[in-house]
């Protein structure tokens, strides 16, 4: 079993298919001497037996019987995901959707923040484009590359990790990072936010306080637990008083990318 270092995580994680994960995790890879913070393995059964811990998540059922749950501890140390391969049309993605899921819960847990988007590194501070899924935002970030060529790198094209910290908030990339390996193992300070709606009009407006915590919590991975749920309020705080967040009316085209560049850079 491999051990990765995953936004300040050092995580044993130990899994079957290589489709989402090959010519991507090997990035992360630490070879170290920090502590385990967490192991993650992930089995599988022609047919589920119950859960053996008293702490343990159901993920999915069927009428005839378990297809994934979990197995953990106290503090999550050691996580086992147990999944019925044979109930899945596509068991290659039902490992990598459960794997990542459990990543973010623990990165929540570490004080990190999880939320919806894509984030590239513009010469070397990160613009993160959040909405909801379908709108936009990955054809949007590939627009940045294609216009600025090298000046333009991924941090994460799916869901980004914040770091809100007193110096300052930050932004790391993970293997999770939907259907394509657009990431990179980077810490790199936060720019702006930008939330799309599909328009036609490439109008930027920057939203007010109320908006901007709308937004947010909107487009951020709900956590399960209320001390949870205080953390990630006190870091919206935080981010919406340092960090700009703007509102784009974005057409499918590069004036888009020209609109919000002029407003994040005051051109």
């Amino acid at each position: 079993m491999k051990k990765y270092l995953i936004a300040g995580m050092v995580i044993e994680f130990d899994y079957k298919y290589d489709q989402y994960f090959k010519d991507n995790i090997e990035n992360y890879i630490y070879e170290g001497t920090r502590p385990v913070d967490h192991t993650i393995k992930v089995k599988y059964a022609l047919e589920l037996e119950p859960p053996t811990s008293k702490l343990h998540r159901i993920f999915s059922k069927s009428v005839s019987g378990l297809k994934a749950y979990m197995n953990y501890d106290e503090g999550y140390k050691n996580i086992e995901i147990w999944i019925d391969e044979d109930t899945f049309t596509d068991a290659a993605t039902a490992e990598y959707v459960y794997t990542g899921m459990i990543f973010l819960e623990l990165a929540q847990r570490h004080g990190l923040l999880p939320l919806h988007g894509s984030a590239i590194s513009y010469k070397g501070d990160v613009i993160l484009f959040s909405a909801p899924s379908g709108t936009g935002k990955s054809t949007h970030a590939r627009m940045w590359k294609h216009l600025f060529k090298d000046d333009v790198t991924w941090v994460n094209d799916d869901k980004p990790l914040l770091e809100v910290t007193k110096d300052g908030i930050y932004v790391y990339g993970a293997p999770f990072s939907g259907q394509y390996s657009s990431n990179s193992n980077d810490k790199k300070p936060l720019k702006a936010i930008v939330f799309l709606k599909q328009g036609i009009t490439d109008n930027v407006e920057i939203l007010n306080e109320k908006d901007a915590l709308k937004h947010l919590m909107t487009n951020t991975l709900r956590p399960s637990e209320e001390a949870l749920w205080d953390q990630a309020l006190s870091h919206f705080d935080q981010i919406i008083q340092d960090i700009p967040i703007y509102l784009l009316d974005a057409s499918l085209s590069t004036s888009a990318v020209k609109s919000i560049k002029k407003a994040i850079y005051n051109e």
